[in-house]
């Protein structure tokens, strides 16, 4: 009964070639043996024939499961090969290749086929030439994985062909393993801690960052990358990071880093790569080449939390405009595998690609939902339109500053009952609007020439560098900001980062064109020391403190507002005079 399946380079391949390396797959070696030694000398035979690299996967009861014809390039195709219930493909996988002649002996696997080696989970690789060199000794290396070093695989034994076939495999030395690592992942190095295995259903994300400038800054971005990505519901496990200035420009990292990162990833059981940098579809494609694992970028992982997160019909709407917008560019198929032949003059050839027909059906969806989303618009405009008799203000804000909260607070909403708010990214994407009482009285209100009431609106929160498929998408959401009567600024006083967060949120209004009144308000003064709320206040002359949880400076804040902004402001910031602040 055949067991191995040939793959790998078999285009052209003869139909003698094709019995002879079908014969190989038949054979089977012993159990207490790493290989037959006259099946690899037949294996040898072809690998010279062919003048291909040939490789045996064999699994722990002696049956080939796969004949691997040229270069271990992608994991991908090899596990497809090897798919099936666990008792069909055996354990404790070998790997038996062929690669290289006796001037030239490929003892040791290449980068790229060290990373592919790793993916297939197996317990040693041994490698030799076509063919004994003078004298006729026939030099083989038995290898077994060692991801924690730069080689990925390290030599446990070298010597002639014959000798290292007769080894029993349950004789060597297993690799130690860190805690919750898969056992092809190998120890940790000695100067860093294991680092813990992903949370039960939750994807283990490796960090690949490019750094070099301010300290400080590098951190908050990186701790920021951190945050998104558990807020995806993922966990990051690793980060490899390089300086500004390296790395080509297909790729953005070096070669090298690049190798490190893809170790590193094995070691740490990581399924998916997440860059700090947005990427081109170019440059998505050769790192995921050369990693061979998934990657995405920060701009995709911002769009995954907004698919996530969108609960209302609109909400869909918006997010699965911005991922088509954001797709279609990067939108890879089958070529012509799939294409269509026409008859006739001019339209024998290939026809049309099953990639072209998938990009032409994106355009199509992406034409009705630009539709929708301006009806969309539209709808909300005339919502809007039925409040011009009321004074509006709109919270905006960083991400997870506590806009929610404090419409919360501000409305008297019980636990539960209320906005959603909690403490994680893009909690909220939905505008929601709501009439806040002041709780001033009547005659303070006359007296002062403000309002007992007003409408206050909770929009999606923003972030550096938001993706600009993202910002034309909820430009409909976005404009219930722009069409209020003034902008409340809240920031997170216990984050270091706020004030390059409260610049970034200026930077967005005014691309938007927001020119209307703002206030700023510091949140989370329970939370930070007194010397933050000097700072913030040199910084940002009128900022009102509150805290949204704790309900301090409520009352204040509801009294300012009730008066705030004057009838004469302009289109300018609206600071409070420090008197009143």
């Amino acid at each position: 009964m055949k067991q191995g399946v040939l793959a790998g380079r078999t285009d052209g391949l003869r139909s003698a070639e094709r019995r002879r390396l079908d014969q190989l797959c038949h054979r089977r070696h012993p159990a207490d043996a790493v290989a037959d030694r006259l099946t690899l000398q037949r294996l040898a035979e072809e690998a010279r024939r062919l003048e291909q690299p040939l490789t045996l996967v064999v699994d722990g009861r002696g049956l080939c499961r796969l004949l691997w014809i040229g270069d271990l390039e992608t994991s991908g195709r090899l596990l497809e090969r090897l798919s099936g219930p666990a008792r069909r493909q055996g354990s404790g996988l070998r790997l038996l290749t062929c690669a290289g002649n006796a001037r030239q002996p490929q003892l040791r696997p290449g980068p790229q086929e060290g990373i592919v080696g790793l993916d297939l989970d197996p317990l040693l690789w041994l490698r030799f030439p076509c063919q004994p060199g003078a004298g006729g000794q026939w030099n083989a290396a038995l290898l077994q994985p060692t991801p924690a070093s730069e080689q990925a695989w390290g030599v446990q034994h070298q010597g002639d062909l014959v000798d290292l076939c007769a080894l029993d495999p349950a004789g060597l030395p297993a690799p130690e393993m860190p805690e919750g690592a898969s056992r092809r992942r190998g120890p940790p190095s000695s100067d860093q801690p294991p680092s813990p295995a992903p949370a039960r259903g939750r994807e283990g994300v490796l960090l690949l960052v490019r750094s070099g400038g301010d300290p400080g800054v590098e951190r908050r971005r990186i701790a920021e990358l951190e945050g998104l990505v558990r807020s995806a519901g993922a966990e990051p496990l690793g980060l490899v990071a390089q300086r500004s200035g390296g790395g080509a420009a297909a790729t953005l990292w070096g070669e090298g880093k690049l190798r490190e990162a893809a170790l590193e990833a094995r070691r740490l059981g990581a399924s998916l790569v997440v860059t700090d940098r947005e990427l081109t579809p170019v440059q998505a494609r050769n790192l995921e080449r050369l990693l061979d694992l998934p990657v995405s970028d920060r701009s995709e992982l911002i769009l995954d939390i907004f698919a996530q997160r969108a609960a209302s019909a609109a909400g869909r709407l918006q997010v699965e405009l911005a991922q088509l917008r954001y797709r279609l560019p990067r939108l890879s198929g089958r070529g012509l595998s799939l294409s269509r032949q026409g008859g006739g003059i001019g339209t024998r050839g290939p026809g049309e690609t099953q990639l072209e027909k998938d990009r032409r059906a994106i355009a199509r969806r992406i034409e009705r939902l630009q539709r929708d989303v301006r009806a969309l618009g539209e709808h909300r405009a005339r919502l809007r339109q039925g409040r011009r008799g009321e004074r509006r203000m709109a919270l905006v804000g960083y991400t997870n500053a506590g806009k929610s909260s404090l419409l919360n607070a501000l409305t008297g909403a019980a636990a539960g009952e209320g906005v959603l708010a909690e403490n994680r990214l893009f909690a909220t994407l939905d505008p929601t609007t709501r009439r806040v009482s002041l709780g001033v009285s009547a005659a303070t209100a006359a007296t002062s020439g403000g309002d007992r009431a007003l409408l206050v609106t909770d929009t999606v929160g923003f972030i550096e560098d938001l993706p600009p498929p993202l910002v034309e998408a909820f430009r409909s959401t976005l404009e219930e900001a722009l069409d209020a009567d003034a902008l409340l600024l809240v920031v997170d006083l216990s984050d270091p980062a706020w004030p390059e967060q409260l610049q970034s949120v200026h930077r967005l209004l005014d691309q938007l064109g927001a020119a209307l009144p703002r206030l700023v308000i510091g949140n989370q003064i329970d939370r930070c020391h007194a010397g933050e709320l000097e700072r913030a206040g040199a910084l940002v002359p009128g900022m009102v403190f509150i805290s949204a949880t704790a309900r301090l400076g409520l009352r204040h804040l509801c009294e300012l507002l009730s008066r705030w902004p004057a009838p004469d402001a302009g289109g300018e910031d609206s600071p409070v005079p420090a008197s009143e602040g």
